[in-house]
């Protein structure tokens, strides 16, 4: 039977090929969010709102979804 790899990491250079692993998958995600919370509003364009309009709502609104999203992610990577 194979030996199967260890975590955490115990050389610099698997912690940081994770690192960068997990932080590609927490980006990606974060973008994934972010598409999906446009998909479910529909009603609202946002890059409309935030590029033509300057709406500081809108934009406060989208920054708290990111960061919420982000650190729901980053909980669940960390386990």
């Amino acid at each position: 039977m194979p030996e199967m790899s260890h975590w955490p990491p115990n050389t610099f250079f698997g912690a940081i090929l994770s690192t960068v692993c997990f932080g590609l998958i927490g980006i990606l995600l974060t973008v994934l969010g972010l598409k999906l919370f446009d998909w479910i509003t529909p009603s609202i364009n946002i890059e409309k709102e935030l590029a033509e309009k300057h709406n500081l709502a809108v934009a406060i609104v989208t920054g708290a979804m990111i960061l919420g999203a982000a650190i729901v992610i980053a909980a669940a990577l960390v386990g």
